[in-house]
């Protein structure tokens, strides 16, 4: 009997879809197989079989929990494997869905490694409009892909621009600002100070009626403080407020799974003149101040003193309970809060409009007045010196001698063990009473102990020695 033999479909059941597994993981999985054991053999695969999948897509249900750190296509099976690239589907065309924070991850490690990208540019919006998105859902990723985002930008040369919002790139612009004050205006200073202050001036009553003043007594206070450290020798203003910069190691896309696949030999990112990134044979490093992880409490206290002592002269209905002030910085904002007000009754005063016919008519007449007139001159009273003198009283006012000259002893480099035994005083009491008087006038302790014996604190010496003459 002759068969005949034709076509005919071959039906797959429910649960046999279930377990089926397109032909494209299967190859893919023999990528990890075939490209060796080395010390980056996980990141080499990862972006190996990351390309060979950029452009699949797959429709599967997947309801399953998967947790893993540093996750990749190797660690999850094959069901969690359609699980992702579905969801991945959804997500390239625009519908983003909660799902497993790994499976968030993988996602973040292929627009890292630039895949589904055609250019850096366009990898670094996708990977920023997706971290827009999903933080909405899951704020975990947050801490990481701020940080992913800075080096992607630094790392493929991109346009500073991209910068902007980053906090230790806003950090350093600002310092860089009042690094270079002189070539700034009064409100990039002020803002730049504001922004690393605790004590936020922006928000104060005074400051909302009196913007413009404030603004300019701030940048004159910076001014006249930057002045005075330069010019004794002394570190910059900025330098005190946020110390040095430093050069560390820098480890670009840490705690991601990243593959270098460009290799720099001698490279610099440069985002401003306090901020660079380098890269040497491969080896990156990150020149800059570390920033501090809250607002500057030495800039709070500057910028609050500065409202303390507008509110005074401007006779504001409410003040501020303010803490004893520094007297370098006291002495530089009542300059400079005086200074604006005569500038402002200056700029007040009526413009006089001189006939100049009658010119020669005022000129005798202010000659006859002045034969009639004897004008007695009146010497300024210079409001620092006050200052000092009154300082000088309260020095010696509250020593007593034993304190006072014990204090000329170390203020002069003179012995003073004989001193000390010959009277029968005991030393570390002797340098709490003179700390504890002088804390009024500094804030701060002007005697350490350095192995046991009285050292003077360096930056109040100068100021010692005009108050306590030898």
């Amino acid at each position: 009997m002759e068969r005949t033999y034709r076509d005919e479909p071959i039906f797959i059941t429910e649960a046999q879809m279930k377990n089926y597994t397109p032909v494209r993981y299967r190859k893919m999985r023999r990528i990890a197989q075939i490209s060796g054991i080395r010390n980056d053999y996980d990141v080499i695969v990862f972006y190996k079989q990351a390309k060979f999948m950029e452009d699949f897509e797959d429709d599967f249900d997947y309801r399953g929990a998967f947790t893993r750190y540093y996750p990749t296509y190797q660690s999850l099976d094959d069901r969690q494997l359609r699980g992702y690239f579905s969801w991945r589907t959804k997500v390239r065309r625009g519908i983003i869905e909660r799902t497993n924070l790994s499976f968030a991850f993988v996602y973040i490690y292929e627009l890292l490694n630039q895949i589904g990208a055609k250019s850096p540019e366009e990898g670094f919006h996708m990977l920023k409009n997706f971290w827009t998105a999903y933080r909405e859902i899951d704020l975990r990723i947050n801490r990481y892909v701020k940080l992913w985002l800075k080096d992607y930008i630094v790392y493929n040369d991109l346009d500073k621009s991209l910068l902007e919002g980053f906090y230790d790139v806003d950090f350093n612009k600002n310092v860089h600002t009042l690094f270079n004050y002189k070539t700034y205006g009064a409100d990039a200073v002020f803002g730049a100070l504001n922004s690393l202050s605790r004590y936020n001036l922006a928000n104060s009553r005074f400051f909302k009626q009196h913007a413009e003043d404030v603004k300019n007594v701030v940048y004159d206070v910076y001014s006249t403080l930057s002045d005075y450290y330069e010019k004794n020798g002394k570190s910059s203003l900025y330098e005190r407020f946020f110390g040095k910069i430093y050069t560390s190691s820098y480890i670009m896309f840490k705690s991601a799974v990243f593959c270098h696949r460009v290799f720099r030999d001698d490279f610099v990112y440069e985002i401003n003149d306090i901020c660079k990134y380098r890269c040497k044979s491969g080896h990156w490093t990150c020149e800059r101040f570390f920033p501090y992880s809250g607002k500057n409490r030495l800039v709070g206290g500057l910028l609050k003193s500065v409202d303390f002592y507008m509110r005074r002269k401007y006779n504001f209905k409410s003040t501020l309970k303010m803490e004893n002030t520094r007297e370098i910085f006291q002495g530089a904002i009542i300059g400079a809060i005086d200074r604006r007000l005569e500038n402002k009754k200056k700029a007040a005063l009526p413009k006089i409009e001189i006939d100049v016919s009658k010119l020669q008519g005022i000129r005798n007449a202010a000659l006859e007045i002045q034969n009639k007139l004897t004008v007695e001159e009146i010497e300024e009273v210079d409001e620092i010196k006050v200052f000092n003198e009154k300082s000088k009283q309260e020095a010696y006012s509250g020593l007593s001698a034993v304190e006072l000259e014990f204090l000329k002893y170390l203020l002069y480099d003179r012995a003073y063990n004989d001193f000390v035994k010959s009277n029968g005083l005991m030393l570390s009491s002797l340098i709490d009473s003179i700390n504890e008087h002088f804390f009024d006038m500094f804030s701060d302790t002007v005697i350490a102990v350095d192995e046991e014996k009285p050292v003077l604190i360096e930056d109040y010496v100068d100021t010692l020695k005009g108050l306590i003459t030898e």
